[in-house]
């Protein structure tokens, strides 16, 4: 498991609180400067002055008005995304139709904004464990000037985009794919290799055999493979054996250090 940083996203926090005015339509757009929440700002005479724009009974009719938004924006995300035959909650009640997917949409506009305002609070909700999980992770110490697969350096931020994002399945396959194209690309460029596999022999073993990589990194990759195999054809198992035991930091970490041991890092000769 990665160690944990919770709390040290400031922006997190104020970002929430502002998205939520702003679903709630209580903000006020000055140009070089806004107010959010309960006050107001009159400029119209030679100097600006604050009021109120509320009384504080009327703070949960706002606050339901916010989560209303959200819940009717994930409702036509899942029309869009989702393979659940539930619909999303509303205000945390099942309130939507059995037929909710056929439904008729809104025009374009407040379709738009009720997307946003979910996809929006989605983005935000997500910063804090951003910002947790890239704090865990230390620079990398592959030597990126030996490294000339376009395919191979795409995988691996894409990897790390997945990790940080939460897209713990797809960061697995990511991880997979890393070291299958980093394998081949050192062991085997000419396919040689590959073209004398026996039937039924596994590749990515054969060419984990011919790495060079300690034993420690050697089961490492066996098992990282393992979880992108899983990943990628058994969801589930993948979620018990690898999501659920907290593996995919451990893979993730795995993948880089034996990219490491691939592509070391060299040492300038002291002058």
């Amino acid at each position: 498991m990665p160690p944990t940083n919770e709390g040290l996203s400031r922006r997190a926090k104020i970002l929430k609180r502002v998205l939520e005015w702003v679903s709630q339509d209580r903000f006020q757009d000055h140009d070089s400067w806004m107010l959010f929440g309960n006050r107001g700002a009159n400029t119209s005479g030679e100097h600006e002055e604050l009021y109120e724009l509320s009384n504080p009974e009327y703070e949960p009719g706002y606050q339901m008005l916010g989560n209303f938004r959200v819940d009717v924006g994930k409702t036509f995300d899942a029309r869009r995304t989702s393979l659940e035959g539930r619909a999303p909650r509303i205000l945390g009640q099942n309130i939507l139709p059995a037929g909710w997917r056929a439904t008729k949409e809104p025009d374009s506009p407040e379709l738009a904004e009720v997307l946003d305002a979910s996809y929006s609070a989605e983005v935000v909700g997500k910063l804090e464990k951003i910002v947790d999980r890239a704090i865990s992770l230390a620079p990398h110490e592959v030597n990126t000037d030996q490294i000339q697969d376009a395919g191979l350096r795409a995988y691996f931020e894409e990897a790390h985009r997945c990790y940080l994002y939460g897209f713990n399945a797809a960061c697995a396959v990511m991880c997979r794919a890393i070291l299958e194209s980093a394998l081949k690309a050192k062991v085997d460029p000419d396919d040689m290799i590959e073209r004398y596999l026996p039937k039924g022999r596994s590749l990515f073993r054969a060419l984990l055999e011919k790495s060079g990589l300690e034993k420690a990194l050697k089961d490492g990759a066996e098992q990282v493979k393992k979880g992108g195999d899983n990943a990628a054809h058994d969801y589930l198992k993948f979620e018990r054996e690898c999501q659920g035991q907290g593996k995919l930091y451990e893979n993730l970490v795995i993948t880089r250090s034996a990219l490491a041991a691939l592509y070391p890092q060299t040492t300038d000769p002291e002058i």
